[in-house]
């Protein structure tokens, strides 16, 4: 081979080489709208997986427990979701724990349309609700709850679905109430929607947001897994401190109103926490709550349904004291 052409094959070579020692991962969010999730896009977009060798395919699935199914046939490699799912799944068998928490307190508020005055007005309208074992559903019953309302007598709750298309049945008159989280408060309240029930105020511990994947890939790719972790703690650290670039990622993912991004990333910088653990706490407030009407559920161990321990590693080695140092 001459000295030239060597030097002509040399950067695809190199390339080649890079590309094929990068961990190849599927990870999907569940929430078209800015979320803690956005973290994770920030690390796509910013580089952080590929500074980490991992090549991290992000994909949008509606729902946790849409996303759990891809996950369980190998399609996926982590999902960015809530709690709910992870314990409905468990219990049915299935091999899910949840390794990280990116909110963990309920950050939900029930809205309205304008013409409910009052929460008494609730009674025999139709609340847009998400599906089963998802962190809206969660709240919407505990949010009537809270009010003296019963979810399955006094109100009619129709599936709808993510946010964005619970908003439009509002919008469009098919229901007349729902939950909206924390970042999308200001996109509901400009719609002419009023907050009649504060339960982000309450700090409710719970598993609304984090990652989750299978103890068998914790096992079997335990080093890209924690690699993935040190990409996340260090997104979280860029997503803090690099507001503009960051609001450009919200930008070109979210389906929502651009407007309110900037709220939406106020709230996520001081609700995520540097070290993203997941929270036993979290787990219990869901199972006391599902295990009102689901004996199964009321007996599981809230610790059961966690792993703490990429973390845990990343944070025992000093991670963001050396990322600070860099």
């Amino acid at each position: 081979m001459t000295r030239r052409l060597l030097l002509t094959l040399l950067p695809i070579l190199l390339c080649a080489s890079a590309a094929r020692g990068q961990e190849h991962m599927n990870l999907a969010y569940i929430s078209p709208n800015a979320s803690s999730s956005s973290v994770l896009w920030v690390a796509k977009e910013a580089g952080i997986y590929k500074k980490h060798g991992l090549d991290v395919n992000v994909l949008y699935i509606e729902g946790t427990p849409k996303a759990l199914m891809a996950l369980f046939a190998g399609e996926l490699q982590t999902v960015a979701g809530t709690g709910p799912a992870v314990v409905n799944a468990k219990l049915r068998g299935a091999d899910v724990t949840m390794v990280m928490g990116f909110e963990v307190f309920l950050p939900y508020y029930l809205v309205a349309v304008p013409g409910i005055k009052s929460l008494e007005e609730l009674k025999g309208k139709i609340g847009a609700n998400h599906s089963a074992a998802t962190s809206a559903d969660f709240a919407m019953r505990l949010g009537l709850r809270s009010v003296g309302l019963d979810p399955d007598k006094d109100v009619n709750l129709r599936v709808v679905g993510a946010t964005n298309l619970r908003v439009l049945a509002m919008k469009q008159g098919q229901a007349q109430f729902t939950v909206v989280s924390a970042t999308e408060r200001e996109e509901v309240e400009k719609l002419g929607f009023k907050v009649v029930a504060d339960l982000a105020a309450k700090r409710i511990p719970y598993p609304h947001a984090g990652l989750i994947t299978s103890q068998k890939m914790l096992k079997d790719k335990h080093e890209a897994m924690l690699r993935f972790a040190r990409a996340a703690v260090e997104s979280i650290h860029y997503f803090k401190t690099h507001k503009p670039e960051t609001i450009a990622v919200l930008k070109k993912y979210v389906k929502t109103d651009p407007t309110t991004l900037e709220t939406a990333y106020n709230y996520l910088k001081g609700a995520i926490p540097d070290y993203p653990y997941p929270t036993a706490e979290g787990m219990k407030t869901y199972i006391s709550e599902a295990g009102r009407t689901q004996p199964a559920i009321a007996k599981a161990d809230p610790a059961s349904f966690v792993d703490t321990s990429l973390v845990k590693e990343v944070e025992d080695e000093g991670f963001l004291k050396k990322l600070g140092r860099n």
